[in-house]
């Protein structure tokens, strides 16, 4: 387990050197100039210089990149557009010019919302996603795996936008079943917190969870076939406690596999839910940034986004090979 363990540990930060490297060349090589769009139109001539001199933009593209990278370990001195020198602490992101920060702030300013917004989401896709596949399998061929099988396929054909404008419509403005979305910190009470999100967990899980549902069916009826689960039956167990015991360890894998990824891209931020319900969190951060041409802010949330699929696919990876020690040998 430990050699596995420090494959994918090594495998992880190789992928996560060539992203970086794809995105500084996508955004910093890129033939407009990002120093004048950092700065902006109304800067003079001396001001787009030192915004360049700050972005390290004056040195050749392989200096650039290696003092990126070097910002991102033990940070970086970044200079202001009136020349006032900015600490820019290690994971040294950049300097967002547009909001006037260091973009790990930017980015941390809006994490807990994006945060609160994908746990909740992500219990929701696992809760629903998984146990309606679970008891699907279980059910074969009765109502309940017919009416659990539509809900699959409402939930994958619907979209995000429109489920949220709607249901918004239908129990917020129009009957006050449920209270307007938002986000109230945690530390405002957990009631508050949890009343506010709400409904973004709803629409976010039950989107996502179709998905889930029909793996999970699909790998329940295939395990529940496999040899060993039939010698459990055969000594004797119930068939409830087979399949807890056995079966749903041996479908397990791929589902875990679907999570980490799921859970890497709802962490790097979910924008369209954060858009609909007006949550201010780091995917709303992303698409006002590409809107604004704030490329700094751009970069750093795709970086974000790709530690968080990398990091969350490897953990995923991990507990697949302690429940299945095959994998480790592959």
């Amino acid at each position: 387990m430990t050699g596995y363990l420090l494959r994918r540990v090594l495998q992880a930060a190789v992928v996560l050197l060539a992203i970086t490297a794809a995105a500084f060349g996508l955004f910093y090589a890129a033939p407009s100039d990002p120093a004048l769009i950092a700065c902006g139109p109304k800067c003079d001539t001396a001001q787009v210089e030192a915004v360049r001199h700050s972005m390290g933009l004056d040195q050749p593209p392989a200096a650039q990149y290696l003092d990126y990278l070097r910002g991102l370990v033990a940070g970086r001195v970044i200079s202001d557009v009136d020349g006032s020198a900015i600490d820019c602490a290690a994971p040294c992101l950049g300097y967002s010019y547009t909001l006037h920060q260091p973009v790990l702030d930017a980015i941390g300013d809006r994490f807990p919302v994006t945060l609160s917004l994908a746990g909740g989401a992500l219990v929701v896709i696992a809760a629903l996603g998984i146990g309606a596949g679970f008891t699907a399998a279980l059910r074969r061929g009765t109502a309940t795996d017919r009416l659990l099988s539509g809900f699959t396929l409402v939930g994958a054909s619907v979209q995000i936008y429109f489920l949220g404008y709607a249901l918004q419509y239908l129990l917020v403005y129009s009957t006050d079943l449920m209270p307007l979305p938002g986000y109230a910190p945690l530390a405002d009470g957990p009631g508050a917190w949890a009343a506010g999100l709400l409904l973004p967990w709803l629409v976010l899980g039950f989107v996502n969870a179709a998905v889930f549902a029909r793996l999970a069916r699909s790998q329940t009826l295939e395990t529940m076939h496999e040899g060993y689960v039939r010698t459990a039956r055969g000594k004797g167990l119930t068939a409830l406690r087979a399949h807890v015991k056995y079966t749903a360890r041996g479908a397990a894998g791929p589902l875990v596999q679907l999570l980490g990824l799921e859970a890497g891209a709802l962490f790097g931020g979910a924008f369209i839910t954060e858009t609909v319900f007006g949550l201010g969190g780091v995917g709303k951060l992303a698409v006002d940034s590409v809107v604004q041409n704030d490329l700094p802010t751009v970069v750093g949330t795709v970086l974000l986004a790709a530690f968080f699929v990398v990091v969350f696919v490897a953990l995923a990876d991990l507990v697949v090979a302690w429940l299945d020690p095959r994998v480790r040998l592959a």
